[in-house]
């Protein structure tokens, strides 16, 4: 199972399209009497691939059958995300959790349907924002309409956690790594300089610096932005401290003083107005692009462009397929009802050559999809 997708995880996904591939995605509740109704829509969205692999008499109808008793885990379906994500083709099966709500759709053809998630995965549409006080981090995702925390092995965590009381009788001046019960959570101790002020002062710096190292995995190879949540003070110790990872901007509030309702609506917040910003800087990359030769707003030329490995940024605007087929070998691309959704081609297509995606406001384009090009 894979638990928020990175842009790696997503192509590596492409790897495995072999003959028919189902894709399944729903939204999920994540607490509440609410959770009842998960396996519900799963059931329905489960048979209606039944229905479709019977119809075409796919190999793959055992599996999605054997899928099915998945219904009855109650324990997976009360432990869940913002969203679901099934894939499965050939000898392969993968369960994605989401941060966001990706719809609810079935699919069965030669592709996965990664369109509703791969900006997400992208990270542009997302921000990383971490609440940070002297006690305590946790860490969100927001897209500007709704904000997940992050609950794993690592988050959320306290300062107790990562530093350790320096034992006063040995005086040591070290700092180790330890597992606990050999493979229990990781333990990291710190021993400051002298007494007092000095070894609090030692004991905060390294707290906020493994804070900091365990943010940048995060982080790591996703065009994700991270955002803090903390005081002046706690911020401008955590830039000095955190060499590896750079804040992008700092909410000044203390988390620890606000509810969750509040703080996940202050993030949300902020992102939401992050994002509308980040659209007014794309589109205008888009129109100098476009002026330039460099970019284009015809879906036909977008899909060549994909085909070609020559889109840098594919941006998706309206919520719309377009059904066809992409001939990659003759280089052509046309209308066909029984094809498939030439949006979503152009997203694997994208993926595969390295590219990323992202997803604008409506008002940002009226067309299903554009692209800034390499070359």
């Amino acid at each position: 199972m894979i638990a928020f997708p990175t842009k790696t995880q997503l192509t590596e996904l492409l790897t495995h399209e072999k003959g028919d591939c189902v894709s399944i995605l729903m939204g999920t509740y994540q607490a509440g009497r609410d959770t009842n109704q998960n396996p519900i829509r799963f059931k329905n969205l489960v048979q209606q691939a039944i229905g479709e692999l019977k119809k075409k008499e796919s190999p793959l109808l055992p599996r999605v059958e054997e899928l099915a008793k998945l219904e009855h885990d109650s324990t997976f379906w009360q432990n869940q995300t913002a969203g679901l994500a099934i894939y499965i083709s050939e000898g392969f099966e993968e369960r994605v959790l989401l941060s966001h709500d990706p719809g609810e759709t079935v699919s069965i053809g030669s592709e996965f349907n990664l369109r509703p998630i791969a900006s997400v995965a992208c990270g542009e549409t997302n921000l990383m924002t971490l609440a940070l006080s002297w006690e305590r981090a946790r860490l969100f995702r927001s897209d500007g309409h709704s904000t997940l925390e992050i609950e794993d092995d690592i988050f959320p965590l306290t300062m107790d956690e990562l530093v350790t009381a320096r034992d006063p009788e040995k005086q040591l001046q070290y700092s180790s790594h330890e597992t606990l019960g050999g493979g229990g959570s990781e333990t990291v101790m710190y021993h400051g300089h002298g007494n007092g002020e000095d070894k609090i002062k030692a004991d905060r710096r390294a707290y906020l610096s493994r804070v900091g190292e365990y943010v940048a995995k995060r982080l790591y190879n996703t065009d994700q932005q991270l955002v803090a949540v903390a005081t002046e003070e706690v911020a401008g110790h955590f830039d000095a401290a955190a060499e590896s990872v750079e804040l992008t901007q700092c909410i000044h509030v203390s988390p620890d003083g606000l509810s969750d309702s509040q703080l996940r609506a202050r993030i949300t917040a902020f992102a939401k107005e992050h994002n509308q910003h980040n659209d007014d800087v794309i589109a205008e990359r888009l129109g100098s692009a476009i002026a330039d030769n460099q970019g284009s707003d015809d879906w036909k030329q977008v899909v060549l462009a994909a085909v070609e490995g020559r889109v840098d940024t594919l941006l998706l605007g309206q919520d719309q397929p377009i059904v066809g087929r992409c001939d990659e070998t003759n280089h052509q691309v046309s209308l066909d009802e029984e094809g498939t959704d030439l949006v979503n081609t152009a997203v694997r297509l994208t993926l595969k050559s390295g590219g990323t995606v992202r997803r604008l406001q409506r008002n940002s384009t009226a067309q299903p999809m554009a692209a800034i090009f390499r070359y």
